[in-house]
């Protein structure tokens, strides 16, 4: 699409007589996508990290894991995937839980690994459900849905956990961190109102779907006109469409998904207590309420899109505000914590999701789920 506008006279420093300018600076856009991720992953990891907490002290901590404490963590690690599971189940009438588990790996592997992975990890997830019978109709409604739910739960986790800590006097104020997690949470509720509201009009009122879908016609009209070509004149039809079919399924299922969404959130933190705990970071150094203020401030760090997954951003930024004002002991068993978690909440998906998409492509065999999707409703 950039290459076609750069085409039409439309590139940004294409000098004359000289076509291919555009060229370079889609290839430019592509080298800062990549060497951006890079870079901050060699500043978190090479500079910001260590200067927390020696690695050695942290290889020390990992040494010292007794195997009782590294099955409770790999038992909450599992807790963690089975919920991911059960919330795709939950937005797919019929799925098993087992291709379930499947989709939500290899769509993870993918979004944790390449710039731009969330939008690669749909396509890959398309490949999968629709090879299992799952319709477009059906796959974009899974899809809009599961992201919306998705999005809200991570605008409104910072609020709530802001407003739980106030209410239990567990608010630490004057910290840099704290600062940052009251400003963050303030304008991922904001974010969260608006959008709240706006749903919930979409859903309920049939012609504001009928203007979001002539709204989007006209913008479509547009950017074909730009490029060049005919525009599909079913655009409002199907804005119309993905609306009564996902009221269908919030009706149904609304709260299913609602739970599984907390299930997530709650998933993430168990095994990042988990792995405090038994890194040796006890609750007078760490209490669960500064637990929880971190996971909420990873939260607001996570929505940055900066690196695939919060990658070098949400270990550094984790770090840095649960070791403050601790020894270098202490210090070291709190990254090791962070290490830990996020090597069973980031990593591990990937290597998990590589053996199930190799498992698919092996067996992949189009059995259709919607007789199944007919018996469950």
């Amino acid at each position: 699409m950039v290459g076609k506008l750069g085409d039409g006279g439309f590139g940004v420093g294409r000098r004359a007589g000289k076509p291919g300018g555009c060229k370079l600076g889609v290839r430019g856009r592509r080298a800062v996508a990549i060497l951006m991720p890079v870079a901050v992953c060699v500043a978190a990891f090479g500079y910001g990290l260590p200067k927390l907490a020696s690695y050695h002290g942290v290889l020390g901590t990992f040494r010292d894991l007794t195997s009782g404490w590294a099955i409770l963590v790999l038992a909450a690690a599992a807790v963690n995937l089975l919920l991911n599971w059960l919330f795709i189940a939950a937005a797919i009438p019929g799925l098993p839980l087992r291709r379930a588990a499947a989709v939500n790996l290899a769509s993870t592997a993918v979004a944790n690994t390449v710039p731009a992975g969330g939008a690669v990890s749909v396509g890959v997830s398309w490949r999968m459900l629709s090879s299992w019978g799952l319709s477009k109709r059906s796959f974009a409604v899974y899809t809009g849905v599961t992201g919306l739910w998705s999005t809200l739960a991570k605008l409104a986790t910072p609020a709530v956990v802001v407003l739980v800590l106030a209410a239990t006097g567990r608010l630490t104020a004057g910290t840099g961190a704290v600062a940052t997690l009251c400003l963050g949470a303030l304008v991922c509720a904001a974010v969260f109102v608006v959008s709240a509201v706006l749903v919930r009009r979409s859903l309920r009122d049939e012609r504001a779907a009928d203007a979001v879908g002539r709204g989007a016609q006209r913008w479509a009209d547009r950017l074909f006109r730009v490029l060049r070509r005919t525009a599909p004149t079913t655009i409002a039809a199907a804005v119309v469409r993905f609306r009564n079919d996902a009221v269908d399924l919030l009706r149904a299922r609304s709260r299913r998904l609602t739970l599984a969404t907390i299930g997530n959130d709650l998933g993430w933190l168990l095994v990042f207590q988990t792995s405090l705990l038994a890194c040796g970071v006890p609750q007078s150094e760490v209490p669960w309420s500064r637990c929880l203020a971190g996971y909420a401030l990873a939260r607001v760090l996570a929505v940055l899109p900066v690196t695939p997954g919060g990658v070098g951003v949400i270990e550094w930024g984790l770090a840095g505000y649960l070791a403050a004002g601790l020894d270098t002991a202490g210090k070291a068993q709190v990254t090791a914590a962070v290490f830990l978690a996020r090597g069973l909440t980031y990593a591990l998906p990937i290597v998990l999701g590589a053996l199930a998409y190799a498992g698919w492509r092996l067996r992949r065999r189009p059995e259709p789920v919607a007789r199944s999707q007919q018996a469950a409703e």
